[in-house]
């Protein structure tokens, strides 16, 4: 028995709605975020994907070594990472669009892409790149190739189902809730048995089992630091285990971010309907009576069940913003739930709707970018991390006569030097080498080190004097972030230039310099 619709589109069609999507979307983030600087989970996946470990101190590799490639050929710009960030989203429509087709056609299946355009996770949200964001691509093909290995049992379908699974685990572990929620659906669907007797599920977890197997290796050599980090044991992610009340919270939090996203197609689906409460319990009724729909269900709203019940079990502090890229199927669940007759009218509302908010956004653009520069209290506004980059770079090249090559500091300034920084340096993250395997006194010691402190930062000030020498040099700095004539509130630098071993610092009397007792 089969059970997948057929669901054709215009390829030329598709990929012109692609080219617009990433054209208008790009262009938006372009211009409002020419005054800011990128956002510290997208410097942490440049400085990591620049370095190719197999593994890294928070989260496995994929999504940084999709970041270090990119910046091969990419220029290192605040809009360079904005189009990486929207191209991830259109391939997550693209997936969403397949996705949907395994379960709809026609209108319907046009009604509920489109619809995903009316919540902020594929436009503004999805702006900024990170270990959560990438699952905007990745969720939605690994559950179209998964459905379509149950459907069909093609050798093909059960190999891309194992590679994206594999490439979503080595992306963060979240993904075992992309797991969880497949092994759910495939219990509830009409064809398990016939699945389990084929060679299908075997092959896709070979293939994943093989492609993630090598950082399995980097788990056992690094003492398992990144299933530390995802377990939450950090005081900044964990509960008292004593306290039910915290998780609660968040969990309850969370769900009622993830419904506000959504509001809007909500209320869209329930004015094109017509129909009152009656009409929707008995439509209700009517699609959970049909296995396939039971399916739908699971692999759309399990994720969020799961992510609540792992947030409420293992005390966490989860937040809407790990489930940004579970939603795909939650238009299409909606759709039928409420008992939508009139799919025409439901893809035309929701394609004008798309379009319009898509164009009110580019138009609104300056608007926002000068509302940012003016207001906002964001670090990427309120710091001058890249004058820091560049005023940084020129004293070490200044008085070291070399190419800045290596950076430490705390938090936020090594990562935005790394990037915006014309010497392109590795980034010695927190002074530590664990966190920074890539980083040896060795290496220190040839090619020197440039460690940056605000000046009241007493913890970053002491780490910077451990990894001092006789030759360090301070030297005081003062920079603000400024942008269309505006400045924000200057901040006060010290920079510790450390020379490689056998060089000193040349003498600058005019930076008020002063050597270290």
């Amino acid at each position: 028995m089969r059970y997948r619709f057929a669901g054709q589109a215009d390829p030329w069609l598709l990929a012109g709605c692609f080219v617009a999507f990433v054209v208008v979307w790009s262009t938006y983030a372009g211009i409002s975020d020419l005054p800011v600087a990128i956002h510290q989970d997208m410097t942490e996946a440049y400085v990591w994907g620049r370095e190719f470990q197999l593994g890294y101190n928070q989260h496995p590799p994929f999504w940084a070594w999709i970041a270090g490639a990119w910046f091969l050929f990419e220029p290192r710009t605040t809009w360079s990472f904005d189009l990486l960030a929207i191209l991830n989203a259109g391939i997550g429509l693209l997936g969403a669009w397949w996705l949907t087709g395994d379960f709809t056609s026609g209108n319907r299946r046009v009604a509920a892409t489109a619809l995903l355009l009316l919540t902020p996770f594929y436009t503004f949200l999805s702006l900024k790149y990170n270990a959560n964001s990438i699952f905007l691509s990745l969720w939605p093909w690994a559950l179209h190739f998964f459905v379509r290995s149950i459907d069909e049992r093609k050798l093909s379908d059960a190999v891309w189902f194992g590679v994206l699974m594999a490439a979503a685990m080595l992306s963060k572990y979240y993904a075992v809730v992309l797991a969880m929620s497949c092994l759910l659906g495939v219990l509830l669907h009409p064809e398990r048995r016939r699945y389990f007797t084929s060679w299908a599920p075997y092959i896709s977890l070979a293939v994943g089992l093989v492609l993630f197997s090598p950082h399995v290796w980097w788990l056992f050599q690094n003492d398992f630091r990144s299933v530390h980090y995802a377990t939450s044991l950090s005081a900044t992610h964990a509960i008292s285990k004593s306290d039910w009340i915290a998780p609660a919270r968040y969990a309850l939090n969370t769900v009622a971010a993830c419904i506000g996203y959504q509001v809007v197609v909500l209320g869209l689906i329930l004015a094109v309907s017509r129909t009152g409460p009656r009409a929707w319990f008995a439509a209700s009724r009517a699609r959970l009576a049909e296995p396939r729909f039971r399916v739908l269900l699971a692999l759309a709203w399990s994720p969020l069940a799961f992510t609540v019940l792992f947030g409420l079990v293992l005390h966490l502090k989860i937040s809407s913003n790990m489930t940004i890229g579970i939603f795909s199927l939650a238009p299409l669940t909606l759709i039928g739930l409420i008992g939508v007759r009139d799919d025409t009218r439901l893809a035309r509302r929701g394609v004008q709707l798309a379009v319009g908010l898509s164009l009110v956004a580019l138009v609104a653009s300056p608007l926002v970018g000068y509302g940012m520069i003016r207001l906002s209290k964001d670090p990427r506004v309120v710091l001058p991390q890249m004058e820091l980059a560049r005023e940084a770079t020129k004293v070490w090249r200044l008085r070291t006569g070399l190419p800045l090559t290596y950076v430490a500091g705390e938090v936020l300034y090594p990562g935005a030097i790394a990037f915006y920084s014309p010497d392109r340096p590795h980034s010695f993250i927190r002074f530590d080498y664990g966190r920074a395997p890539w980083v040896t006194p060795q290496v220190l010691a040839s090619h020197g080190l440039l460690a940056v402190c605000e000046t009241d930062d007493a913890i970053c000030l002491a780490a910077a004097g451990r990894f001092s020498t006789p030759q360090t040099v301070q030297v005081p700095l003062s920079l603000s972030h400024s942008f269309w004539g505006y400045s924000r509130a200057p901040r006060a630098f010290t920079l510790f230039l450390t020379p490689p071993l056998g060089r000193v610092i040349a003498p600058a009397p005019s930076d008020n310099a002063r050597r270290n007792p």
